[in-house]
């Protein structure tokens, strides 16, 4: 009978001891929406981000001075009056929810499946036949953060920086923006190069381009992101899924789109404070 007990037991052990490395050897699944481009080097940071350049963004909420040191230039003053602007040039603030061709769809944190963005598009509207060539103009007064000519996926785009100071302090309580705090938006796919430069300093309405169909856009639109950030950015380039893509402009997508350093939000928020 002890022989027996010993034997059973030495046979669980052994069992136990497969099961444990089975369970070991099993690959960790994290499956991405069907929808996500392929794009190996986005999945890796996602998955792996301890050995990334990701992960002290993730984890101190910092980055390097060369991507948030502030510029010289970028000194904002509180200014005596507000305006809030169309970023079309055909179409005022209260009809842009007529002609969203693609709304906001958040992806999970530090994804980039989805759309960060909401698309603005028309076909035969106000006697035009299309949206394309329309003036793409600046939401808000600012300083001009980015402005890329040709950069995948995005295309001609231009970011525009303004600061807590310089918003009413309902708006920057409705969106989140938190004291030293800045607000930047993103306009995406302009059929020319940036009208504007980096470090501009812009008033509200002024003309950033025209809108088109550059980077990865199938049809004319105009793309816009709106963030929440740290002061102060600056982003000489910005460009992923491209085998001609630098390092630092893979940084800097990165830094944008998925480090969770600039927190994306619906920019309808954004464009119907003013009539609601």
């Amino acid at each position: 009978m002890q022989s027996r007990c010993i034997c059973a037991g030495l046979l669980f052990a052994l069992v136990v001891g497969l099961a444990g490395c089975s369970a070991q050897a099993r690959p960790t699944s994290d499956p991405l929406e069907t929808d996500t481009p392929s794009a190996p080097a986005v999945i890796s940071l996602i998955r792996d981000v301890s050995p990334t350049p990701l992960a002290p963004i993730i984890r101190d909420k910092s980055v390097s001075t060369a991507q948030l040191a502030p510029s010289p230039t970028a000194v904002f003053t509180p200014t005596p009056s507000f305006q809030l602007c169309s970023p079309l040039a055909s179409d005022p603030l209260a009809d842009l929810s007529q002609i969203i061709s693609d709304p906001y769809r958040p992806p999970p944190p530090h994804h980039d499946e989805r759309h960060q963005g909401v698309d603005f598009s028309y076909f035969r509207r106000n006697g035009r036949t299309s949206i394309e060539g329309v003036g793409v103009q600046s939401v808000l007064a600012g300083k001009v953060a980015a402005a890329v000519p040709d950069s995948f996926p995005f295309g001609n785009l231009v970011i525009v920086e303004t600061p807590y100071i310089n918003l009413p302090l309902t708006l920057a309580q409705k969106l989140g923006l938190a004291p030293g705090e800045s607000l930047y938006v993103l306009y995406a796919h302009m059929g020319k190069p940036p009208e504007v430069n980096l470090g501009d300093m812009l008033i509200a309405c002024q003309q950033l381009g025209v809108v088109g169909k550059t980077g990865n856009a199938g049809v004319a639109h105009l793309h816009l992101e709106t963030r929440l950030g740290p002061p102060g950015a600056t982003f000489a380039s910005l460009r992923y899924y491209d085998v001609h893509a630098t390092q630092q402009e893979k940084d800097n997508y990165v830094l944008w789109s998925m480090s969770g350093v600039f927190r994306h939000f619906n920019p309808m928020d954004l464009l119907s404070w003013e009539y609601n």
